[in-house]
């Protein structure tokens, strides 16, 4: 079954390597954005989205790190 995923983490480094993962893995419509506070223009946080077999090695790989479905979570 394929998944949407949308996830937020503010770990450059983490949200790099999982889109690198995703991306590898066959993962369509992959998608890392940068949201920054829109008074300050500072950063925020990253989106991570993409579509991929719910078994992929790119969705297992979220549970592990410090990604979030809300930003309020973070």
């Amino acid at each position: 079954m394929i998944v949407s995923i949308d996830v937020y983490t503010k770990d450059i480094d983490a949200a790099l390597a999982a889109f690198k993962v995703a991306v590898q893995n066959g993962a369509t419509n992959v998608q890392l954005r940068s949201n920054e506070d829109w008074d300050t223009k500072k950063f925020e946080n990253l989106n991570l989205m993409f579509d991929a077999d719910h078994k992929s090695a790119a969705v297992e790989q979220l549970d592990s790190g410090p990604f979030v479905k809300d930003t309020d979570d973070l």
